[in-house]
């Protein structure tokens, strides 16, 4: 479970840059005639993309309930805070001094908060609009679904059906109340929790999975459907489109757990696990990266619809993972740095020393006394 938990983490965080990877054009991108890279970069961006944060939302609630078990609820609020504000903040700020930094270079304004109270809340906390850090989004309602963890909690454990109904109708028509930027992700949160509450077996929740995988197929012909028929999601009735996009993520859940035990048996897993440590740092500096470096690259391989751009589109999230790595072995001895950006979690050596034969003689001996 823990090792496909870590490889769950970095293949979705993966997956989900390549909705940053920013196009350098106005007009929808889904608009347009469906070329070979067009339905490449639509099954990365709509289909995979922005539907991987929901396993990682099931899997924060399944593990909040251990740690309802053991603390009181201010205290998980006060943990919380400094693993999911604290780090939304300190990245924000490192995103606005990069723009200051770009505006007094370049007399380029644009993307700075609108100067009022309510847009330096958003800006830095998320409150009702996105942040500067787009997907920091995730901190602030992950954070928020932590609050309500101990209701749910309860709830769940009382009238578990009727909680999972009223959670959908809150998808459904939730957005203009402003407790979440993703409806969404409360109702992903909650089912995590249930599967927890319920004592729900490995072996169940793989069948699930495998239910949801069947049910994922059906739902990525009709969105593949929908981009040749060239229908805007945008344009569609709030509902159904919200319907949609919650079948497509609740069914792409249930098609990653498959996939991340897939990857647990293979000669990849090794790979994924030790990029685990990395995964929060390349979530929350991505964008950042893609926002400045996405400018140089588009100067020289053109925006989408240049035939150089795939270069861009599949280059920028490849050139994070390498700078997240390099980012935090540089602060990895600095706890104030740690505590700011990556929750306070260092990381080993990325290169170990190779083992002395003194180090073989004790593994040896511990082996012998196993």
């Amino acid at each position: 479970m823990s090792d496909r938990v870590r490889i769950a983490r970095v293949l979705c965080i993966f997956l989900m840059m390549f909705v940053h990877v920013q196009p350098g054009i106005a007009e929808n991108v889904y608009d347009r005639d469906t070329a070979v890279f067009d339905f490449i970069y639509f099954l990365f961006t709509r289909i995979l993309g922005l539907s991987s944060v929901s396993l990682l939302s099931v899997v924060s609630g399944y593990f909040i309930v251990a740690s309802l078990l053991k603390a009181d609820p201010l205290s998980l609020a006060r943990s919380k805070f400094k693993t999911l504000i604290v780090p939304l903040v300190a990245w924000n700020l490192v995103m606005l001094v990069l723009l200051v930094a770009y505006g007094l270079m370049t007399d380029k304004w644009r993307d700075m908060p609108d100067p009022t109270l309510l847009g330096w809340a958003n800006a830095l906390f998320a409150v009702t609009d996105w942040p500067l850090d787009v997907p920091l989004w995730f901190l602030r309602d992950l954070f928020v679904c932590c609050l309500l963890s101990p209701l749910l909690y309860h709830a769940l454990k009382r009238f578990a059906l009727p909680t999972i109904v009223l959670l959908a109708v809150y998808t459904l028509f939730g957005d203009d109340l402003y407790l979440l930027q993703r409806p969404q992700l409360l109702l992903f949160f909650a089912l995590g929790m249930w599967l927890r509450i319920a004592g729900t077996s490995t072996i169940t929740i793989d069948r699930l999975s495998l239910a949801l995988t069947a049910g994922l197929v059906a739902m990525v012909a009709i969105f593949i459907t929908i981009r040749f028929q060239r229908v805007l999601l945008g344009e569609m009735d709030d509902q159904l489109r919200v319907t949609l996009d919650t079948l497509l993520r609740v069914t792409m859940a249930g098609g990653f757990w498959v996939l991340t035990g897939l990857i647990r048996h293979s000669g990849f897993a090794g790979i994924f696990i030790r990029l685990e440590p990395y995964a929060f740092v390349l979530f929350c500096s991505h964008a950042i990266l893609f926002n400045f470096a996405g400018i140089v690259f588009r100067r020289f391989f053109g925006n989408y619809g240049s035939d150089l751009f795939p270069i861009t589109f599949f280059t920028l999230p490849l050139l994070a993972v390498l700078c997240a790595v390099v980012g935090l072995q540089t602060i990895r001895r600095s706890p104030p740095l740690l505590f700011l950006l990556n929750a306070g979690h260092s990381v080993p050596p990325w290169r170990r020393a190779e083992p002395t034969e003194e180090d073989e003689k004790a593994s040896e001996r511990r082996r012998a006394r196993a």
